[in-house]
């Protein structure tokens, strides 16, 4: 199990909005960028670091991510759960955009990525796009962090570009299915199209999910408009695409492939973060993945069901400590 070390300094999230303009088609393919503006919700809450909102073209989609500077730095790519966005990953990124190059994925259908025109959303067709975007940006080795949904996506991905991996960091879900999996389906499934006000949204989703309501109330914000959108008629929706939604309620998760292979055969160091109040990811099926892991480590988060933030004390303990000793002293 990972030890704890020293926590970095604790960031409070603040909401943000951005301008949704027109990017250039340059280089084979879109890559434009815009800064994110910090929007306080009180004049007493200062004004925190934002990433850059950038866009690439990744086949015939088009596909929206987070770049929290620092290029020279060692690069960590993030990607988020089913029922999120990019945004997830804001406090972990402040706590450690100093010494990484973080860049969080918002995943086809979801956020401000573009839709499948064909429903493609499977395991492989998410894994085909991290390894196309990885490939676009240079990114050589570089570690991935996954939560949930996210983690299938990059275990899927180390099945064919293991040796691309300078680590791994898996959030709160395993190979196999548990029954956590069908509740989320079933909550998507069932939740409001829309709301009238962001407040009455947000309110939704505090008792849709302890780990959102656990968060500062400048989070909260911030999280949300990473999942929701104002429609013309004044509204807010949900930004995941509506197609992908009925996939899930009607034939349920995707299959996902054969994973324990591919952690068998994983060179690099890999940390699986565990909340102990999961019915995603059991205490049994952690366990075994650390043991099937030629490089495995287990950081239990005490307390804490799907998912673990990885922002709470405990996390950013140990996140530090693996991350630093998986990049070395110098951070090269």
């Amino acid at each position: 199990m990972g030890t704890q070390g020293t926590v970095p300094h604790d960031l409070t999230a603040v909401p943000y909005e951005t301008d949704d303009e027109s990017l250039p088609f340059t280089h084979g393919f879109w890559h434009g960028s815009q800064e994110r503006k910090g929007t306080p919700m009180s004049e007493a809450t200062p004004t925190l670091p934002q990433p850059s909102s950038e866009r690439v073209m990744i086949g015939r989609l088009q596909l929206h991510y987070l770049d929290w500077g620092n290029a020279a730095a060692p690069a960590l790519l993030c990607v988020h759960g089913y029922t999120s966005s990019a945004d997830a990953f804001n406090g972990f990124a402040r706590n450690f955009q100093d010494r990484f190059h973080i860049m969080a994925l918002d995943v086809r259908g979801h956020g401000e990525s573009e839709w499948s025109p064909t429903g493609a959303y499977t395991y492989h067709d998410q894994a085909g796009d991290l390894a196309a975007f990885a490939d676009q940006l240079g990114l050589g080795q570089f570690i991935l962090l996954g939560t949930s949904m996210g983690g299938i996506i990059a275990m899927t991905y180390a099945m064919q570009h293991g040796q691309r991996l300078r680590a791994l960091v898996l959030n709160d879900i395993g190979p196999e299915v548990e029954h956590g999996s069908q509740r989320i389906t079933q909550m998507v499934g069932s939740r409001p199209d829309q709301f009238t006000t962001l407040d009455e949204a947000m309110a939704y989703r505090r008792e849709a999910s302890s780990i959102v309501a656990g968060r500062t109330a400048a989070e909260q914000h911030e999280l949300a408009l990473g999942v929701l959108r104002q429609r013309p008629d004044g509204k807010w929706g949900w930004k995941m695409d509506p197609a992908y939604i009925r996939q899930r309620v009607e034939g349920g998760a995707p299959m996902r492939p054969n994973l324990w292979p591919a952690l068998e055969q994983l060179s690099c160091p890999t940390l699986i973060v565990w909340g102990t109040d999961s019915d995603v990811l059991s205490e049994t099926q952690a366990r075994r993945m650390v043991q099937t892991l030629p490089k495995g480590e287990l950081l239990a988060i005490p307390g804490v069901g799907h998912a673990s933030s990885l922002a709470e004390p405990t996390s950013l303990a140990g996140l530090e400590r693996f991350l630093l000793s998986s990049v070395g002293p110098a951070g090269g």
